[in-house]
């Protein structure tokens, strides 16, 4: 799931004021110039990809088809602070897999 007109190889600097994309899939830095494109940005559009298809577009408890596990690790991948999104897709994958 990405536009091919804007894939990256690696991480990089945002040299627009933001990316073209749908805006319930964009993390906050994608709205940024100069801000860091990376896998956290990734994980962030994986949370908002899960919450489409479990809470068809919300996390809150009331909206949620999921388990309450899947719900805290969708949380925390969509968290408007980076620093506190799993800091790659292989890590958010792993929580994910690791949902009982």
């Amino acid at each position: 799931m990405f536009d091919l007109d804007e894939y990256r190889t690696g991480p990089f600097i945002l040299d627009a004021n933001r990316l073209p994309g749908s805006r319930r899939f964009m993390a906050p830095e994608e709205w940024n110039k100069g801000a860091i494109i990376d896998q956290v940005t990734n994980v962030f559009t994986l949370g908002r990809t899960a919450a489409e298809f479990l809470g068809t577009g919300a996390t809150s408890v009331d909206a949620w088809m999921g388990t309450d596990r899947m719900r805290l690790v969708t949380l925390k991948a969509t968290s408007e602070n980076r620093s506190a999104r799993h800091q790659s897709v292989r890590e958010f994958v792993e929580d994910w897999k690791s949902v009982d």
